[in-house]
């Protein structure tokens, strides 16, 4: 039988061994059998069994199991495998892309490759898990180092592989299991044979399917724009031939007209690369990044109102007007500044200036001649800072009105562009459709006319389709259902008998009832399969030694103190054979279905509170699990107690 053979730490939070050093060693024996593990309260019990077995096969690490940050801490798992576990590990190991022969390579003397013996259930392997742990120096996290078998692996890779082979059962695994809905019905689907269970999850997938495409053909279908005489027409019946002849006129129409589009968009990219190579950049417009975004539409893309062919053709329309009268105001600055003609231009009024300073002085010497003469040079530099200005207005390729000229003068005219905005309105009204979904109605005209979609003629046959794919899956859940309902009563008849010999006089209950909707529109999610909804109840029998006439109880997680939520625990791991390993890992239906038993569980202090006969009774469980004829593949349990 598969067991842990043993669990080896360094270093961890630390504990020393009785020679004083921080290496322990823990050896579970050479078999698959009960394995108690007792010591003082604080002897760190817990810790050097549950708490390294959960993070060597990937769970939380903390720093506080790193002591000494300087030194290296790590803990080592070695199991022994045999099948059933062997094969599913070494199936694991291939999913990641690790060769299962590393099994086989350590332990020779015990080892047995499938290959080497005809009986295939007497191979045997060993899996070697190693998690090296890093302290880091300013944050609070563990770094990790895994390896399986000495090949490095990822955390998530030693996780996946390594946490479904062991079950760990405490008091707090024990109450937030039962408190959860999806792990009480995987419990209970232990007990269910994986045959049903897996046409049931096939039953809901193909219904999955069924309505993931009858909601695609019928999105299809409200996509398409088509005039309005059109809509409301029954499609998949055949056109009379008027009406195809006027769909024929509408797609030659809106044919032109892409084409006309078309070779608009093709000038405005030539406009577009010339800006570019002239290295004229947006400069107060956005008009290159309008001319991109229109370039790189296409006609018939559905894309957004914002986002289409026609928005950029209107926002390309705005920003040309925008330049034009950029280029007006750039203009009229010149003239205001510069021209000889303009009698209120900056230069006209500086000559003006010189011939009145003139009239001052008729004297080529004197006082107010130097005054004039000092005036004069300062008109000088005033003048030539107004060419400069000038020059910087309309002076040069690189001065604001070529700049403007340049956006505007591209061999697209204005009347051009207000022409195709015209015409797309004017087919848009002729259609009674928005001018942004134009394109869109030529596309579905096409269509329509080609014969190239025919969603109405598939829709009828899709809505057949998932209502057989409902009706199979309803059968499969009322199937299931029913198939849990026995299942239920005998699992409570079992555990009910089995209380009182664990200290418990009380009476367990599992109930079933439907999820809203039921088997008219079960529940197709991925939580849980079919459509029922398990409750676990719990009821005492006797309060205060008197017998309760009023049955008080009722969900176990809710009035089950943490040392019965154990005890029931493991009487309904007795009775159901696997079923902790579905409850405490969290399993959902469609996992638990693979039905592969844990390795090893471990109980940590399951007997806690628990004394006398109850206490020997639950060792009798706990021996009987490692057996062969209670268990299937036989398990090592593994129990963490002070009664031992």
């Amino acid at each position: 039988k598969s067991h842990i053979v043993s669990v080896k730490s360094h270093n961890i939070a630390g504990i020393v061994n009785d020679k004083g050093n921080c290496d322990v060693e823990i050896d579970f024996g050479s078999t698959a059998c009960l394995v108690c593990v007792t010591g003082e309260s604080g002897s760190g019990k817990s810790l050097l069994v549950s708490k390294a077995l959960d993070v060597v096969t990937g769970g939380k690490a903390t720093n506080t199991l790193v002591q000494d940050p300087n030194k290296e801490s790590w803990i080592e798992l070695t199991v022994r495998l045999c099948n059933p576990h062997l094969s599913t590990v070494s199936s694991r190991l291939e999913q990641f892309g690790i060769d299962p022969l590393i099994l086989y390579q350590q332990h020779s003397e015990d080892t047995t490759h499938p290959a080497d013996d005809d009986d295939i259930g007497h191979a045997v392997g060993y899996l070697h898990l190693q998690r090296t742990l890093v302290a880091g120096s300013s944050t609070k996290k563990v770094k990790s180092t895994c390896r399986i078998n000495e090949k490095h692996v990822s955390l998530k890779t030693l996780r996946e592989i390594a946490s479904p082979l062991f079950t760990t059962v405490d008091v707090g695994v024990a109450s937030g299991a039962l408190a959860r809905p999806a792990s009480r019905l995987a419990m209970l689907d232990i007990g269910v044979e994986d045959s049903m269970k897996q046409q049931c999850i096939q039953s809901r997938n193909a219904y999955k399917e069924a309505t993931k495409r009858r909601k695609k053909i019928k999105k299809e279908l409200e996509s398409r724009i088509l005039p309005s005489s059109m809509q409301g027409n029954v499609y998949g019946s055949e056109l009379e031939q008027e009406q195809i002849e006027l769909l024929e006129h509408w797609v030659d129409e809106l044919d032109m007209f892409e084409a006309r589009v078309n070779r608009f968009q093709e000038a405005i990219y030539e406009q577009y690369s010339e800006l570019i190579a002239d290295g004229n950049g947006t400069e107060g417009n956005n008009i290159i990044s309008t001319l991109q975004k229109l370039r790189d539409c296409v006609w018939g893309d559905q894309n957004d109102d914002d986002d289409s062919i026609f928005a950029h053709l209107l926002q390309f329309r705005e920003d040309i007007k925008t330049v034009e009268s950029q280029l007006i105001a750039a203009n009229a600055a010149y003239e205001g500044l510069a021209s000889l003609t303009a009698p209120d231009s900056a230069l006209v009024s500086l000559e003006r200036v010189r011939k009145l300073l003139y009239s001052i002085s008729s004297d080529d010497s004197g006082p107010m001649f130097e005054k004039v003469e000092r005036t004069h040079e300062l008109l000088n530099v005033v003048e030539e800072s107004l060419n400069d200005c000038a020059r910087s207005i309309d002076g040069g390729a690189s001065s604001i009105i070529p700049t403007l000229e340049n956006a505007v003068c591209n061999g697209v005219s204005m009347e051009e562009v207000d022409g195709l905005v015209a015409d797309w309105n004017a087919l848009a009204r002729k259609h009674g459709i928005s001018p942004y979904a134009l394109p869109t109605c030529h596309t579905s005209l096409r269509q329509e006319i080609d014969g190239n979609v025919e969603a109405m003629k598939l829709l009828p046959e899709a809505e057949k389709d998932e209502r057989v794919a409902l009706e199979d899956y309803t059968q499969a859940c009322k199937e299931l259902s029913s198939t849990r309902e026995v299942v239920a009563c005998n699992l409570s008849n079992s555990v009910t008998e089995l209380l009182p010999s664990l200290g418990l006089e009380c009476t367990f209950q599992v109930q079933l009832t439907q999820r809203p909707g039921g088997f008219d529109d079960p529940y197709c999610g991925p939580e849980t399969l079919g459509v029922d909804v398990v409750d676990l109840l719990l009821f005492h029998n006797k309060v205060n030694g008197k017998a309760n006439e009023s049955k008080r109880g009722g969900n176990i997680e809710q009035v089950g103190s943490s040392g019965e939520k154990s005890r029931v625990l493991l009487a309904i791991e007795t009775c159901l054979p696997g079923s902790i390993g579905a409850t405490c890992n969290n399993y959902s239906s469609e996992r638990a279905q693979n039905g592969n038993i844990p390795i090893s569980i471990v109980y940590d202090e399951i007997d806690a509170h628990v004394g006398g006969r109850a206490a020997v009774t639950i060792a009798k469980l706990l021996a009987d699990q490692s057996s062969s004829d209670a268990s299937q593949a036989g398990n090592q349990i593994i129990a963490i107690t002070h009664s031992a």
